[in-house]
């Protein structure tokens, strides 16, 4: 674990730094990208920022949780390799689980009509504002939905 996990300020975003840590987190799991372009850029900040759209959107870090952060994400980018990684968990469902079909579906549904009411995730410096909670980024960012603890 980083030393940085584990100096951010008490009020800032808690959740995520206890989160992480009890994750086992390892902030240099993705090789090294150079950024020689725009598009660069983006690939690596969407890497960087991936763990953190995760606990502000509430979805969580099991198959559906990473499958809603995808609808989420297409939503927000149109990122074809969000659709891609959705189409696939979705066959993976259809054949390991056929009855949870439906229920993933809704799940997926709501999460990416989540990211279109939203403001822009990939648009934020989550760094720059430790010191804002998570509720506060929640409001700040119109992230409202049902399975969501404040």
């Amino acid at each position: 674990m980083t030393k940085s996990l584990k100096v951010l300020p008490n009020k800032v975003f808690r959740f995520i730094q206890q989160t992480l840590i009890s994750l086992n987190f390892d902030p240099n799991f993705y090789r090294f990208i150079q950024v020689n372009s725009d598009i660069d850029y983006l690939l690596l900040r969407l890497r960087q920022t991936h763990d953190i759209w995760h606990i502000v959107t509430g979805f969580g870090v099991d198959v559906t949780g990473e499958l809603q952060l995808k609808a989420f994400e297409l939503s927000q980018t149109r990122r074809p390799l969000a659709l891609v990684l959705l189409l696939g968990g979705l066959f993976g469902a259809l054949f390991s689980s056929p009855l949870s079909l439906a229920s993933l579906w809704e799940e997926i549904v709501i999460a990416y009509n989540l990211g279109k009411n939203t403001r822009p995730f990939l648009a934020q410096k989550w760094e720059l504002a430790w010191e804002k909670s998570l509720l506060v980024w929640r409001q700040e960012l119109a992230i409202v939905h049902s399975n969501l603890e404040n």
